[in-house]
Parts: structure tokens; sequence; C-alpha cells
């Protein structure tokens, strides 16, 4: 490294002092426009499909291929005549069979390729993200407040749905906690949130007078957005993979404890599932749901097998999602 001889050690400290206070500051300065939020939408939208570009670009050069085949067939006629060769009055485009046959078999593998991939996307949306009633920062509860998933969701574990958590739940909290005092908090787009107005929509929906300390009025539901959506003839159990499967929710939903507003983090197709199923190794210690299967227990301690994935317990069989 090379050497500085004239830094003193005032303007090392002043240096290090400087790149703490940037670092505090949130991403994209104190700017409404600049939030942390901007940047992700922006990558998000920066890394989408590029199908739709490739399938212009490919047009276009078939588009260009044709014009060039044209202007030599021109070409070619025009020479044949200044030699003295008769030749034939070429076809008209519109009537040639060969370009006609192009366009239907170019037609068909275009509309074939784009309604294949319009059904195997249909009902998924990995990266919805719905604007919900209350700005809810699982960040902000899960994340720096250590809270655990499963006591908002407390049926997780214990049933077929996780659950949306009833009012009451989060008035345990905020009967105490009236104010948001933490860190700056930021739309995907980048609009700055009042934390402590998000609050009060809470305390207007449940009737809760924090003056008084007493509900003043009946309650109304929050009308909270779903995102996460299975199919009808999809069975998923959240209890079988938080209770018996040890899976980890952050393992379908991504970091959830660092977003600020949540969004579906996989398209949860059938072929994420299954490799899933296929490469997730089953958690036999201290885990009683599993003592049914006797012989996989031995072949472990026989050292027959290294480990017992998903599949090997029929976790690709069919009739396990499907019924």
């Amino acid at each position: 490294m090379t050497a500085f001889p004239a830094l003193t050690d005032a303007d090392i400290d002043n240096i290090l002092a400087y790149v703490a206070q940037e670092e505090s500051k949130p991403v994209g300065g104190d700017k409404g426009a600049g939030g942390p939020g901007t940047a992700a939408a922006g990558g998000e939208k920066d890394s989408g499909n590029n199908s739709l570009l490739f399938g212009i670009i490919t047009l276009i050069l078939a588009i260009v291929a044709v014009i060039l085949m044209q202007i030599n067939s021109n070409l070619n006629k025009l020479a044949s005549e200044k030699e003295g060769h008769a030749t034939a009055e070429p076809v008209p485009f519109y009537k040639n069979k060969v370009y006609i046959a192009l366009c239907i078999v170019l037609l068909f593998i275009v509309g074939g390729y784009y309604t294949i991939q319009g059904a195997i996307g249909l009902g998924r949306q990995d990266g919805y993200m719905p604007e919900q009633p209350i700005f809810y920062s699982h960040k902000v509860h899960a994340g720096i407040n250590q809270i655990n998933c499963l006591y908002c969701h407390s049926s997780a574990e214990k049933s077929k749905h996780a659950m949306i958590p009833s009012e009451n739940v989060c008035m345990n909290c905020h009967k105490a906690i009236t104010e948001y005092t933490g860190a700056d908090l930021y739309t995907a787009e980048g609009k700055k949130v009042n934390g402590t107005a998000e609050i009060q929509k809470l305390f207007d929906h449940v009737g809760w007078d924090k003056d008084a300390g007493r509900y003043t009025k009946p309650g109304q539901p929050i009308e909270w957005k779903k995102i996460h959506s299975l199919p009808d003839h999809v069975y998923f159990n959240h209890s079988q993979h938080v209770n018996a499967g040890k899976v980890q929710c952050q393992t379908c939903h991504g970091n959830i404890q660092e977003m600020d507003e949540v969004k579906q983090f996989a398209d949860l197709s059938m072929g994420w599932c299954v490799n899933c199923h296929r490469t997730t190794k089953v958690q036999f210690a201290e885990n009683n749901y599993y003592s049914i299967f006797e012989k996989l227990h031995n072949d472990v301690k026989a050292g027959k097998v290294d480990s017992v994935t998903v599949e090997m317990l029929g976790g690709t069989e069919c009739q396990k999602c499907h019924y």
C-alpha cells in the first residue's frame, strides 16, 4: 500500500468518523425519493425477464432475412436478364408457398411457446407485494425486536394454516407501545412512512383510545391482502413442515425478518416444492414424528445411508400434495 507520511493521526480519526457517520445514514439519504426501497425496486425491475426483448429482436432479424432473400432473388433475375437468359416471373411473396409455410411454422412455434409459458405460470406471482391497509414491518418486529414468528402466527406449528393474527395479539404489545421511535421506514417506492400514524390506524380499527387507556368503540377487522396463494387442488400443511419437518420460515418466505413490506419470495410451483423435497434432509434427532420409520433409523445407524431425504419418505408422491 502506498505510504502517506503527511497523514496525521488526527486526519485518520476524521476519516474514520466520516465513514461511521455516512454508514449510519439511510440508503439514498433523507430525500423522499431516495429511500432504501428505491434501489431495490429498480434492481428488481432491471433484473426482470428479457424474453419479450429477445422475441422482438428475433422477429426483426427474421424480417430482415426475408427482405434479404427477396433482394437476392431480384438481383439474380436482373443478372439473368442481362446475360440474355429467360427467367420465369417470380411468385409474389404473399402467394409463395415456402414463405407461407415458414410464416405458419414460425407463428405456431411462437404462439405455442407463449401459450405453454402462460399455462405454466398461471396463478404464480413471485415478487407479489400488495399495499396493505396498515404498514406492518416484519423487519421491525421479527428482525430488530426479535419477536418469534410463532407468537403472531401461532397456528403454523399446530394446523394447516399459519393464520393471520387477530388484532388483540397486536394490542398485547401496542397497549403500551403507542409511538414509533425506531429507524426511518420507507415503502418499496421510497416513500417515507410515519410509524406512529400506522400504529394509530391499528387503534382506529380496534376502537382503542390511547389517552383513556381503554376501548371506547366497537372494533372492525383489518382487511389484510393475502400474498401467498396455492391452487385449490394443492394440499399444504404448515404444521407438517414447521413442527414435523423442522423447516424454517425463511425457506419458503425468504428473509422475512429483513422485509419492511412482505413480498412473495418463491413462485411456489410444483417443481420448486419437489426439488426441495429431493434435497432437504430429514431431522430425525428429537423428532418423535419420524419414529415410525424404524427401518430408516436402523439404516442410518448401520451406515447403509448417510442421511434421509423427504423424497425417501414419499415426499414426491402425487397424493402427498394432490388429493
